[in-house]
């Protein structure tokens, strides 16, 4: 009883720490321009695809595993986000989790695009980016942008069920203040 016992919680816990999602996979960014003005909606395309072949990969459907920030070129901090209000920290053994999680078979000719819009806001002295979808709301000091317009888009995607992160390839855009 003791061996079935142990060949048992064995498996479960094979099964439940599944691999990661995002390892061998090309991930980046596109966005719809590659220069912006205040009071503009923009559009970031996530995409990710397999180095090779097929693969499952699994994506919360509030897409609390997928972290995106915002950054000036000299490297400071410019978005936060928002602290979600539902994450998994590991598989229900009781519970359907269809509800939470979607499942995606990826390839070079089908590869997963989801797009996330938002918008560019002004005030006098800053600059603010909402993406309401992922609950991003944040704002730049417009004299951090005068004299160096550039700002990096860095992300990462962790896997569902293990938490572990891969890394989206940076991208640039340019956000013109007059």
């Amino acid at each position: 009883m003791k061996k079935l016992l142990s060949y048992s919680l064995l498996l479960i816990l094979t099964f439940s720490c599944n691999a990661n999602d995002f390892s061998d996979t090309e991930m980046y960014f596109e966005t719809d321009k590659e220069t912006y003005s205040p009071n503009e909606k923009f559009e970031i395309i996530v995409n990710i695809s397999p180095k090779q072949g097929e693969k499952k990969i699994r994506i919360l459907k509030n897409f609390n595993n997928i972290k995106i920030s915002f950054y000036t070129e000299d490297g400071n901090l410019g978005f936060s986000e928002i602290l979600k209000d539902k994450f998994i920290e590991g598989r229900s053994l009781f519970e359907d989790e269809s509800k939470y999680i979607d499942e995606f078979i990826i390839s070079k000719s089908e590869p997963f695009n989801k797009a996330f819009e938002g918008s560019i806001t002004e005030s006098k002295k800053k600059i603010f980016f909402e993406i309401p979808e992922l609950n991003i709301k944040d704002s730049l000091n417009k004299s951090e942008l005068i004299n160096n317009p550039t700002i990096i888009i860095k992300g990462n995607c962790s896997s569902v069920y293990n938490g572990i992160e891969e890394v989206f390839a940076q991208k640039e855009i340019k956000i013109l203040i007059d």
